[in-house]
């Protein structure tokens, strides 16, 4: 966890997110979750399903 930042949602990575979600069919949450890794050019790593396909998102099983 010391390598660890708190990423803040500010309106401008809410926005980021809705389109995500409309143009991906996440829900909005996972959206948030993909539009902030995005925004830190990070790897988002996850089991979740619903990030199949997505660049720069792997999932795990």
């Amino acid at each position: 966890m010391r390598r660890a930042i708190i990423a803040p949602t500010d309106e401008s990575l809410a926005l980021e997110a809705a389109d995500i979600s409309l143009v991906h069919g996440l829900a909005l949450a996972d959206s948030v979750v993909y539009a902030t890794a995005r925004r830190h050019r990070a790897k988002l790593v996850t089991a979740d399903a619903d990030f199949e396909e997505l660049p720069e998102a792997v999932v795990i099983r």
